[in-house]
């Protein structure tokens, strides 16, 4: 994640991909959620107030963080990569 960070700091986004895509796909969600934080229209009874503070959503982050450690580790995802 540290390479991939530096990558992005460089603006070299496909090296960036390369070394970490969870961290870069992960970077505008984690942006569109400190603008719905700050949003005016983030209250406790909006939809999306209930959504993030959920256990589904917990659940599904869980869930992808773990297939994504899961499958980084396997061939497949280093002949992925290697054809770039």
């Amino acid at each position: 994640m540290q390479r991939a960070f530096h990558e992005l700091l460089h603006f070299r986004f496909s090296k960036a991909f390369r070394y970490n895509p969870l961290f870069v796909i992960a970077i505008p969600f984690v942006i569109l959620l400190f603008v719905l934080r700050f949003s005016k229209t983030y209250t406790k009874t909006s939809w999306t107030y209930r959504f993030l503070k959920s256990k589904l959503f917990f659940l599904v982050v869980l869930i992808i963080v773990l297939l994504f450690s899961l499958f980084r580790n396997t061939d497949y995802y280093k002949g992925i990569f290697e054809s770039f």
